[in-house]
């Protein structure tokens, strides 16, 4: 076994367990088949075993190559992350940063993060992929991202030990309707029976927030939380509310406006009785690999979203 490791054969090792096609993969690589095979072919022989086991109609991962492909990747992030820290050394304002947001993250955080760190390093480029937990996650140990910022409230999630978590201040939510919905015309105070009248919206947290949902209206558990609507544009979830009787869950900040002219009325102040504790919140977390030191970039990136999320919104 050589002594020896070329870090392009094993980013070819990660493109092919990914696409499991040799064809597709050398495509990415931007090589011939021909050549691509050689490459694998040569990682094998030097690493002394047997990557993926192939034939004419498929090809699949040994068990080897499974044990392998995770120290394959985090060593090509390691080599990331060395280069893009020689550049913010070498160029000051320079490097690259990517990292992941959930919606109410981006929402929230990072307009203010990100207007401050381009500020500092002028030319710095940066990639920001918006998207739900489970999707960040898997980008995070493919290591296309070093860190994301996104909902979480499930016990399972926070003491994960492949992951240094910190969590962020939670912030308000509630359950939210047009200013002229039914449940605020009437004399009587609308109970959480009554919301389950109607249908409901949600930004797509993923499978977290029926269950979320489910607490907050007292249902048993295994009933079926009454989310009609997923979707990942708040414009979108505004004007489905304002346009009609179905309700929204998420947080309140960014409904302000339409609160203080009563377009949008918060049905949760409304609630007898109310919700369990007598609020409702929803939290983030930062969440990088554990044991893994992040570049300067991204830990200047991470201290403004904590200062943008200890900030009252």
């Amino acid at each position: 076994m050589t002594e020896s490791i070329d870090l392009k054969r094993i980013r070819h090792l990660v493109l092919l367990s990914e696409e499991l096609h040799f064809s597709r993969a050398a495509e990415r690589a931007n090589l011939s088949q021909t050549a691509f095979s050689r490459s694998i072919q040569s990682l094998e022989t030097d690493l002394g075993v047997r990557l993926f086991d192939r034939d004419t109609r498929s090809v699949m991962l040994t068990a080897a190559g499974r044990q392998l492909l995770a120290s394959g990747r985090e060593l090509l992030g390691c080599a990331g992350r060395l280069v893009a820290e020689a550049n913010h050394i070498a160029q000051a304002e320079g490097g690259e940063l990517n990292f992941g947001a959930g919606m109410m993250a981006a929402n929230l955080y990072l307009q203010d993060a990100l207007t401050v760190l381009r500020k500092r390093l002028p030319k710095l480029v940066m990639k920001v992929e918006v998207n739900h937990w489970n999707q960040l996650v898997q980008r995070l140990e493919q290591d296309q991202i070093e860190f994301f910022v996104a909902y979480t409230c499930d016990p399972a999630r926070q003491s994960d030990p492949r992951f240094d978590i910190t969590p962020l201040p939670a912030v308000p939510a509630s359950v939210f309707c047009r200013g002229d919905h039914p449940l605020v015309q009437h004399r009587s105070a609308p109970s959480r029976q009554q919301l389950l009248d109607y249908p409901w919206s949600s930004v797509l947290f993923d499978e977290i927030a029926p269950a979320r949902l489910r607490e907050l209206l007292g249902l048993a558990e295994g009933t079926v939380a009454p989310l009609d609507l997923g979707c990942n544009d708040l414009q979108l979830l505004r004007g489905t509310t304002l346009g009609s009787d179905a309700l929204l869950f998420t947080w309140r900040a960014w409904l302000e406006e339409d609160l203080r002219t009563g377009a949008i009325r918060d049905l949760g102040a409304l609630l007898q009785p109310g919700f369990p504790g007598g609020r409702c919140s929803i939290a983030s977390a930062i969440v990088c690999h554990a044991g893994r030191t992040l570049s300067p970039i991204a830990r200047q990136a991470i201290e403004l979203i904590k200062a943008a999320a200890d900030r009252p919104q």
